[in-house]
């Protein structure tokens, strides 16, 4: 029995979701979010660090209630403990509460015309004609379009027909807001070497001066016990932190999926595969894609055609905006995974000795990351470091 109608319906209330939602209804479609789980914003698995000019790309604008600190910088440590910075003479990007961002999302929504239903699983999918129906728990939608923003989890991506995420590239992760600790409210910390973090890093995320965000992600399965090692060590049993909570996730470093769209489907977000393979951050860019998801979707209703011939405007306007972004990423993130903790070591060195931190302090871009990278593969002493088969990945090699 078919308990609501709708022009499109969101799966997952999420940044990427609610900013579909946002932008698909603000354009005039009928659009309904399903979540999972019985609010918005829980379980949080995202570190929550946001580039202010991200957050104005995604229409998030004078509106901070959500910001826990802002930070002008960055501090780099290699596996021996060398280290550089990289910052600017203005805050550049914050760390923000994720629940309460993510109801500052919902609210926009909301206000545009969006209707979200809580609770609400999906149970069962199917196309009959020009249509699909979406079956829940308690309740069943048909709709013309379904926008899959589930995450990382996602179930819809494979029942209607598309590749999922490669599994390989899906890194187990744990976090924990820490208070109690001394820490530099100006500068994030990112941590590098086998024994922190096998295959990513561990990240220090000051909230104030004496609270932290801190987390790592890894290769390994063994993942919480590096992050309460890794707190044991970095700050050297001075203090005894008050452990708010553990909060477990997996990042997403594969890059995109093989296909974003089908027959009335759009994928977005971490389902998509939208996140930045360097850190596995996917709110930013993820939400620009989750834009042009709603955009287009909203153009399909409009113009009754949810074919797939229509509906893969959403991958060739995404791909145009991000693909190099994505493809670059990429291609850092195979170099990293290859590097052992004396080749991150020597990289290091070249960044101090030659000064580079410069390059990436006046040049470097939290999101949009392409331009610098590309940049600091030219570096013939950044060449000569990595292995001949990466050096052919790089254009410059």
């Amino acid at each position: 029995m078919i308990t609501e109608e709708t022009d499109i319906l969101v799966i997952g209330a999420g940044p990427a979701g609610l900013i579909t939602a946002r932008e698909a209804s603000r354009k005039g479609a009928m659009v309904t979010v399903w979540e999972e789980h019985t609010e918005i914003g829980r379980p949080c698995h995202c570190a929550g660090l946001l580039s202010l000019k991200g957050l104005e790309s995604i229409g998030v604008t004078g509106h901070r209630s959500f910001v826990q600190n802002k930070v002008k910088g960055a501090r780099f440590f290699s596996p021996s403990g060398l280290s550089f910075t990289v910052e600017r003479d203005k805050v550049v990007a914050c760390a923000v509460d994720r629940r309460s961002f993510d109801l500052f999302l919902g609210q926009q929504a909301i206000e545009a015309g969006a209707q979200i239903r809580l609770n609400s699983r999906v149970q069962a999918i199917e196309h009959i004609n020009a249509s699909v129906i979406v079956y829940g728990d308690k309740e069943s939608t048909e709709t013309k379009i379904v926008v899959d923003a589930e995450g990382v989890s996602s179930s819809v991506v494979k029942a209607l027909g598309l590749k999922p995420l490669d599994q390989s590239g899906l890194l187990p992760g744990f976090q924990s807001d820490l208070k109690g600790v001394e820490v530099d409210p100006d500068y994030v910390e990112i941590h590098t070497g086998e024994r922190i973090a096998p295959g990513f890093f561990a990240w220090v995320i000051p909230l104030s001066e004496d609270s932290a965000r801190v987390g790592l992600a890894c290769k390994e399965a063994d993942t919480r016990e590096r992050l309460e090692r890794f707190v044991r060590d970095r700050f050297e049993d001075k203090s005894n932190p008050e452990w708010a909570s553990i909060r477990s996730g997996r990042i997403v470093t594969c890059g995109p999926i093989e296909k974003t769209y089908n027959n009335s489907l759009l994928v977005v977000g971490d389902a998509a595969g939208q996140t930045k393979p360097t850190t596995g951050g996917g709110v930013i860019l993820g939400g620009v894609c989750a834009s042009i998801a709603g955009e287009v979707a909203a153009e399909a209703i409009r113009q009754e055609d949810f074919t797939i011939g229509f509906l893969q405007r959403y991958e060739s306007r995404w791909k145009e905006r991000l693909g190099k972004e994505f493809k670059t990423g990429l291609m850092a993130r195979k170099i990293m995974n290859s590097l052992s903790d004396r080749a991150i070591d020597r990289i290091f060195k070249v960044v101090i000795d030659e000064n580079l931190q410069g390059l990436l302090s006046a040049e470097g871009d939290i999101d949009f990351q392409s331009g610098v990278l590309l940049k600091m593969l030219s570096r013939k002493e950044i060449l000569r470091i990595l292995p001949s088969f990466l050096r052919a990945l790089s254009p410059f090699g």
